[in-house]
């Protein structure tokens, strides 16, 4: 059975650095964008873009990377056998994949939190280290628009989801880790 870590922060705190950390200490490293390079490509989003590079700038060339926008949980599941760890770099961006796709609003949240659960079911079956970070979207104010109120409560929720099932829990505030399960 594998274990499952989960690293929480907001932006910028170091989330991703320290997952990287303590992914590299394992040989075969996979690393998995939920970003859709492609994607954010077309529409221009050069900040975006900048935040790709900058994260592609600092994996070591030994790791693979697959994007994985949508379905994280069968990408996950393929990669079974071929890797010591699979870090997964960001569930909250695969949040908005899911809810910027194209179900109808009120098939959105169900959709998200199925795909979560299907998603720690596989992180528990197969033998890698699962690494997942994912950002801490509650701390602050309540957003005005109810798409940002959707995404806010829906990431919390599978925030606590994915946190339930892990073995490890570490939150990253600026920059220090501290372990929380």
């Amino acid at each position: 059975m594998a274990e499952l870590t989960l690293i929480i922060g907001g932006t910028r705190s170091g989330k991703s650095s320290f997952a990287m950390q303590i992914a590299s200490k394992h040989q075969g490293v996979c690393y998995v964008a939920t970003a859709n390079l492609a994607q954010i490509s077309q529409t221009n989003d050069g900040e975006m873009l900048q935040r790709i590079k900058k994260h592609q700038e600092n994996r070591p060339d030994n790791w693979k990377t697959v994007e994985a926008p949508l379905e994280l949980d069968k990408v996950v599941s393929g990669l079974n056998g071929e890797y010591d760890v699979i870090l997964i770099d960001c569930i909250t961006i695969y949040i908005t994949n899911m809810l910027l796709g194209d179900l109808r609003a009120e098939e959105k949240e169900e959709s998200v939190i199925e795909a979560i659960k299907r998603l720690c079911v596989v992180c528990k079956e197969i033998s890698p280290h699962i690494i997942i970070v994912t950002n801490e979207v509650g701390y602050g104010i309540v957003p005005e628009n109810p798409l940002a109120r959707k995404f806010r409560d829906v990431s919390g929720y599978v925030n606590q989801l994915i946190a339930k099932e892990a073995d490890n829990v570490f939150l990253v505030t600026a920059g220090i880790e501290t372990k929380i399960k």
